[in-house]
C-alpha cells in the first residue's frame, strides 16, 4: 500500500498574489513524491501564501494549522517540504510540528531528504535545520531594520508605493534612485506608455517633458474641491461615474472578471486616507512620526495639504444626519461591550457555529462570542419592559424638560455619532478589501472609538435622540417600537442602556441569559443623580431611580 503524502508550501512576500514561489515548491515535493512512491492527493496539498514563518509574523497561518490537523488525525505518513524555513522560522512554532509528527508516526522530508524523527539523529538534524531558518530569519530582520533607520536618516522612499507615485530605478543597476509623481508627457499632455503598457516615470529635476501621473491628478482635484466645500462623497461619487480606477486591490472575483485587476469603486474613507497622508506633501514618516522634508516631490504643497487636512479633521463637516457610509445591519454591532476588556463588540456573519454573532475583535482579548439573534430579542424585551415601567415615561419627559437640547450652541452630537459610525463602517469595508494594513486599521479604530466615546459623553447632558423622543410621543410603546427602524432602535439602546457581555463560562450551545448584562447607561444614571439632587434641595428624600427606583 503506497504511502499517503502531505504537501506544505509558503512565501512570505507574495505583492501580486500570483503565489507563484509556492507553486515552484508544490511541484518539486510533488516530483519527490512520485519518485518515492508517496501518493498525494488534491486536498492534501496545503499552501500559505504571503505569510510570514517567523517570530515576528502578524498574521496567522491557517495552512500550517490545517497541516498540524491532518497529521494529528492520522490522514498522512508523510509530510513533505521544500525546505525546513517552509514550515517554520522559528523553533517555537517548529517543536509542536515536530511533536505532532513524532506522536502520529509521520515522517518528514525537507530538500529531498527523509527524516524518521523517532530516530535521535533525524530528529536533531531536522531541529537543526529549524534553528538555522530561525537564525536566517533573525539576520534579514536585522538587515531590514538597518535599511529601514538608513532610509529614514536620508529621507529616502521605503515601504509600499503610496498613491499617486512610481518608483524610479537606475536603468544599469537597477538600484532605487526615488520615487516620483510625475510620468512622462508626449509633448500633448497626454502620458507615455511603455510596451507593456505601463506610464514612465520622470524624476521632478529631469530636462525630459512631464506631467502629474493620473492618480497625482485626482488627488489634486480631490484636494481642489475639499477645499471649495465639496464633501467625500461626492467628490467619490464623481470618482465612480467616470470610472476612475481606485488604488483598491481587487478580488479574486474582480480578477476573474477584469485581468487587469482595476476596482472602480471609491469609498469616502479610502479617499480621505490618501488625502491626509503627509507622504503625498513631500513629507517622510518613519514610526508614525513626520520627521521632514522627503527627497521626493510633492503631489501638493505642504501648506495647501495642511489646509486639506484642517478641513477634513473639522468635525462640523460631519454635522449631517444623513449617514456616509452603509447604514448598520445589526441591532448591538459596536454598542455592546465585551465583559472582559470593555471593547465595543462588532457583528460576524457566516460563523462555523452559528449564523450572526457578536464578537469581541480587540487585539489581546478575543474571548467573547455570542449567538446575536438571542441577544438582540433579552435586549428588546427588557426595553419595552423599562418603558412599560410606572413613572418612566413620565421621568424621561422631566429629563427632557431639564436638558433643553443644545441645538443653539453646538453641532447635533446625534448626528456626529452617526457619522462617525458610517466612518466606522467605511474602515470596516477597507479592512475587508485588504485596502488597509492590520496596524493602520488597529490605529484607525481606536481613534473612532475613543471620539465615539467623547461624543457618547457629551450627548449626556442635551438629549438629542429624535428616535427617543419618537419612542415618548408614540402611542404605545409596543406601537413605538414596532414602527422604529434599526438606526432609531440602535439610538434607544445606546442612550438608555449599557450592555456587556460575559465569556462562557459553560461548554454547550444552550444560551446562558447570565452571560449578558444590561445595566443602566450614562444618561439614565446621570438624570437620576441630577434628579435625586434636586429632591434633596428641595427637602425630598433622594431616591435612586423613577419612582424609587422600579426601573
Amino acid at each position: 500500500m503506497a504511502e499517503r503524502g502531505l504537501i506544505y508550501g509558503r512565501a512570505s512576500r507574495d505583492p501580486k498574489h500570483r503565489g507563484t514561489s509556492v507553486d515552484d515548491q508544490i511541484r518539486e515535493c510533488q516530483a519527490w513524491a512520485d519518485l518515492n512512491g508517496v501518493t498525494v492527493l488534491s486536498d492534501h496539498i496545503i499552501r500559505d501564501d504571503n505569510r510570514s514563518a517567523s517570530a515576528s509574523a502578524k498574521r496567522e497561518r491557517q495552512g500550517f494549522i490545517e497541516v498540524l490537523t491532518l497529521i494529528a488525525a492520522g490522514s498522512v505518513d508523510v509530510l513533505i517540504v521544500w525546505e525546513a524555513s517552509r514550515a517554520a522560522r522559528d523553533l517555537e512554532a517548529f517543536l509542536p510540528l515536530r511533536a505532532a509528527c513524532l506522536g502520529a508516526g509521520v515522517d518528514l522530508v525537507s530538500k529531498g531528504r527523509r527524516y524518521d524523527l523517532s530516530h535521535s539523529n533525524d530528529s536533531f538534524n531536522a531541529s537543526l535545520d529549524a534553528l538555522i531558518a530561525e537564525r536566517d530569519a533573525s539576520d534579514i530582520r536585522d538587515r531590514n531594520v538597518r535599511t529601514v533607520r538608513r532610509n529614514a536618516e536620508l529621507k529616502r522612499p521605503h515601504g509600499r508605493l503610496p498613491y499617486g507615485y512610481r518608483r524610479v530605478y537606475d536603468a544599469t543597476t537597477g538600484s532605487l534612485l526615488d520615487q516620483s509623481p510625475y510620468v512622462l508627457d508626449d509633448g500633448t499632455g497626454s502620458p507615455v506608455e511603455d510596451d507593456q503598457g505601463a506610464l514612465m516615470p520622470v524624476l521632478p529635476d529631469s530636462d525630459e517633458p512631464k506631467v502629474l501621473s493620473p492618480e497625482a491628478q485626482v488627488l489634486v482635484a480631490a484636494a481642489t474641491q475639499i477645499l471649495d466645500g465639496v464633501s467625500l462623497r461626492k467628490v467619490t461619487m464623481d470618482l465612480n461615474q467616470r470610472g476612475v480606477p481606485s488604488p483598491r486591490r481587487p478580488s479574486t472575483k474582480t480578477l476573474e472578471e477584469n485581468p487587469r485587476g482595476v476596482v472602480e469603486a471609491w469609498h469616502p474613507a479610502s479617499l480621505r486616507q490618501r488625502l491626509v497622508n503627509p507622504t503625498i506633501a513631500g513629507r517622510r514618516i518613519h514610526q508614525g512620526q513626520d520627521i521632514g522634508e522627503a527627497t521626493w516631490a510633492p503631489i501638493i504643497e505642504y501648506g495647501t495639504w495642511l489646509k486639506v487636512n484642517a478641513v477634513l479633521s473639522n468635525p462640523s463637516r460631519r454635522s449631517t444626519p444623513v449617514p456616509r457610509g452603509p447604514a448598520p445591519r445589526h441591532l448591538l454591532s459596536h454598542i455592546a461591550r465585551c465583559g472582559e476588556c470593555g471593547a465595543r463588540m462588532k457583528a460576524r456573519t457566516n460563523m462555523s457555529r452559528m449564523p450572526r454573532a457578536y464578537t469581541c475583535d480587540h487585539e489581546g482579548c478575543r474571548k467573547v462570542t455570542i449567538t446575536a439573534p438571542k441577544v438582540d430579542k433579552m435586549v428588546e424585551t427588557l426595553v419595552l419592559r423599562l418603558f412599560e415601567t410606572d413613572g418612566f415615561r413620565r421621568f424621561l419627559t422631566e429629563a427632557f424638560r431639564q436638558r433643553p437640547q443644545a441645538k443653539d450652541s453646538g453641532p447635533d452630537l446625534h448626528a456626529l455619532i452617526t457619522a462617525k459610525e458610517s466612518e466606522r463602517d467605511d474602515l470596516e469595508e477597507l479592512r475587508g478589501a485588504g485596502d488597509i494594513s492590520l496596524r493602520a486599521y488597529a490605529a484607525e479604530d481606536l481613534r473612532i472609538e475613543q471620539e465615539l466615546d467623547q461624543l457618547r459623553s457629551q450627548e449626556v447632558a442635551p438629549v438629542t435622540s429624535p428616535a427617543l423622543r419618537r419612542m415618548l410621543s408614540a402611542g404605545s410603546v409596543a406601537a413605538g417600537w414596532g414602527e422604529a427602524d434599526l438606526m432609531d432602535r440602535r439610538d434607544v439602546i445606546r442612550l438608555l442602556l449599557d450592555v456587556q457581555i460575559h465569556k462562557a463560562t459553560k461548554r454547550g450551545r444552550a444560551f446562558d441569559v447570565w452571560r449578558v448584562d444590561v445595566l443602566p447607561g450614562d444618561f439614565l444614571l446621570d438624570s437620576w443623580d441630577r434628579q435625586a439632587g434636586a429632591d434633596v434641595e428641595e427637602g425630598e428624600p433622594a431616591q435612586d431611580g423613577p419612582d424609587a427606583g422600579k426601573a
